[in-house]
């Protein structure tokens, strides 16, 4: 039996402070509710804990998992959720969902983390420990909360909605990326099909007259001969090229001026701008519902929004915040005035869990109608991009077809 400390509300205002005995941290928060407590906090001893952290290191030295991908952080926790949700006890959950995975990276993580549990740990401790830098620190902070309060099957739902999301908002932009991409390759296509066949034969009929290509024409042929032959002199270019870039926006300087210019750019920085945020009103909709204080869920969605811009401006909200002002004040410079307008009306009326979850949906559809929008600006100009290859493939046709003619008579 272990012995676990905890922090339980005693008919809903008293914060009373005590310790049971128990074989699992679902068993003992069991007991606290059956004391007719409710649990806030349930936690091992320290110094049980301070006996575990030899056999936590030896784990987490095995771990080599530096990454995964959206898919299987949706497939890992809707799998445990719907477990948990079961009545399933979380030891019996990961070895359920390691048996059925055909993921090695998945059957592992359950593993480790089944590993760190039996030796006392709870699963949002040994998630932090061994796959913080995986899942991130929003997920594991929501599942640390949840935990703590006993609704963990409650907030992996939470987690589930925000990961399809971001699955959702990436494939739109794949998809909205398909057609312009096809129409790229067919224009590689059709100067490759010229410069290795068209011309060549031009130049062969041409050279019994002493004649040579034109000179567009001769470009088009030198290209690609160049890129026939030096063909890993580019791929290295290309590779220290995206170095170039990757280092470049490692200096915060670099990234700051890029993101400032990006937001200025007409119908892009809408774009920009609504990706960041709606990141960042689900996360604080998940961590309100989840118990989490306002401003450790301002800190938590900060670390949603990639623009820097925008990062700061969320930072400047939070010490609003800190300095006892409200939301609507907090927000003033994050938010669109409309959306604001909805905190505040959340604010007054005491539906601000509601009203995030209603600016998410506002701003979820944004997004679909900015990226409309910019699909409609870039197919355009992808088509005159095409238009003007064409052309000029057609220009240095005509002129290696009159120069042709005028070798043979």
């Amino acid at each position: 039996m272990i012995k676990f400390k905890y922090q339980a509300l005693k008919d809903n205002t008293k914060i009373i402070e005590g310790e049971v005995e128990a074989q699992s941290l679902r068993e003992a928060r069991e007991q606290i509710r059956k004391l007719g407590y409710v649990p806030t906090k349930v936690y091992i001893e320290s110094s049980v804990q301070e006996e575990l952290i030899p056999i936590q290191n030896s784990v987490s030295k095995q771990v080599e998992i530096k990454h995964l991908s959206l898919s299987q952080k949706i497939l890992f926790t809707s799998q445990l959720e719907t477990l948990l949700s079961a009545g399933i006890p979380i030891l019996e959950a990961l070895k359920n969902v390691e048996s059925c995975s055909s993921d090695l990276k998945l059957k592992t993580i359950c593993r480790n983390i089944a590993k760190l549990i039996m030796t006392g740990s709870t699963f949002a401790q040994a998630l932090k420990q061994l796959y913080e830098t995986v899942f991130g620190p929003v997920y594991t902070a929501l599942v640390k909360t949840g935990e703590d309060s006993g609704e963990l099957e409650t907030t992996l739902q939470r987690m589930l909605v925000l990961l399809k999301k971001q699955d959702a908002i990436k494939g739109k932009i794949i998809n909205a990326s398909i057609y312009p991409g096809v129409l790229i390759v067919m224009m590689l296509g059709l100067l490759i099909l010229f410069a290795k066949f068209v011309f060549p034969r031009f130049a062969g009929v041409m050279s019994f007259s002493g004649e040579e290509l034109p000179f567009l024409a001769q470009s088009i042929v030198g290209a690609f001969n160049f890129i026939d032959n030096f063909w890993w002199l580019i791929l290295i270019g290309i590779g220290a090229l995206c170095c170039l870039v990757v280092n470049l926006f490692k200096n915060p300087q670099i990234k700051s001026k890029w993101d400032n210019f990006v937001l200025k750019v007409p119908v892009l920085s809408e774009f920009i701008t609504y990706i960041n945020l709606s990141n960042f009103m689900t996360v604080m909709h998940i961590s309100y519902d989840a118990g989490v204080p306002i401003l450790s869920g301002l800190e938590l969605a900060g670390k949603t929004v990639g623009n820097t811009n925008i990062k700061s401006k969320v930072s400047c909200a939070a010490k609003v915040v800190r300095a006892g002002k409200t939301l609507t004040e907090a927000f003033a410079n994050v938010m669109p005035p409309a959306l604001n307008s909805m905190i505040s009306a959340g604010e007054k009326s005491g539906t601000l869990g509601k009203m995030f979850h209603d600016c998410a949906d506002v701003i979820d559809k944004k997004v679909d109608m900015v990226l409309e929008a910019l699909t409609r600006l870039f197919e355009p100009t992808v088509i005159l991009i095409l238009a003007g290859g064409v052309a000029f493939i057609a220009i240095a046709l005509y002129q290696a077809y009159v120069s042709m003619l005028g070798s043979l008579f």
